[in-house]
């Protein structure tokens, strides 16, 4: 059983002028849920508390490179959606903010092999349980459409300040979206080589 860890960048409705102009959403792969004992030791060597979290956009540039040095002896895999919206597919154009972002997260989890992804946990950070259930149901018809075997077993909500997986997926998204929107594969290039879907949305 492997724990897929799923946190955003940017906001997923596409008719709010005020909104951003980019959602990207990340689901980061690990074995288990237990704390990351190389962030553990992150947070000593920096001088953090215990209980710091970890945050892309609330990090100055030394501790984001300290951050991905930390993760590089760690195992784990990443699967990424990216929308420009500027750019976004005349499919999804008319797609309200949850929806879109159930529609992202149905195709990003179909992408994957049934070896990849089989009666595993997916963890979101601080879910609406109004989103939960609609993903339920939506990865539900996907499957029995695609007549493969239920990706999860369990969808859940946590609180990205308790769990290190959660943090994870921040920073990751937050490095996405800056090698996305502007080209600066600067945090990015510390982790590709554990990103196995990239998936640039229209």
């Amino acid at each position: 059983m492997q724990y897929f860890f799923v946190d955003e960048s940017g906001d997923a409705g596409l008719g709010n002028s005020k909104g951003s102009a980019y959602y990207v959403v990340v689901m980061v792969q690990l074995s288990n849920r237990e704390p990351v004992t190389e962030l553990a030791a992150l947070r000593k060597e920096l001088y953090l508390s215990p209980n710091f979290e970890f945050h892309f956009y609330k990090m100055n540039s030394k501790q984001k490179d300290e951050f991905f040095q930390a993760l590089r002896p760690l195992s784990f895999r990443v699967r990424a959606a990216a929308l420009i919206k500027s750019h976004t597919p005349l499919e999804f154009r008319a797609l309200g903010s949850v929806e879109l972002a159930t529609r992202l997260l149905v195709t990003l989890t179909l992408r994957a092999s049934p070896l990849d992804i089989a009666n595993d946990i997916l963890v979101l950070d601080d879910a609406p349980d109004g989103f939960l259930q609609s993903l339920r149901i939506h990865l539900t018809q996907a499957y029995k459409q695609a007549k493969r075997d239920r990706p999860f077993k369990k969808i859940v909500s946590g609180k990205s300040k308790y769990d290190d997986g959660l943090q994870i997926a921040d920073m990751i998204a937050g490095a996405v979206r800056q090698f996305i929107l502007e080209s600066d594969p600067a945090y990015f290039q510390k982790f590709s080589n554990k990103v196995v879907d990239l998936w640039r949305v229209g």
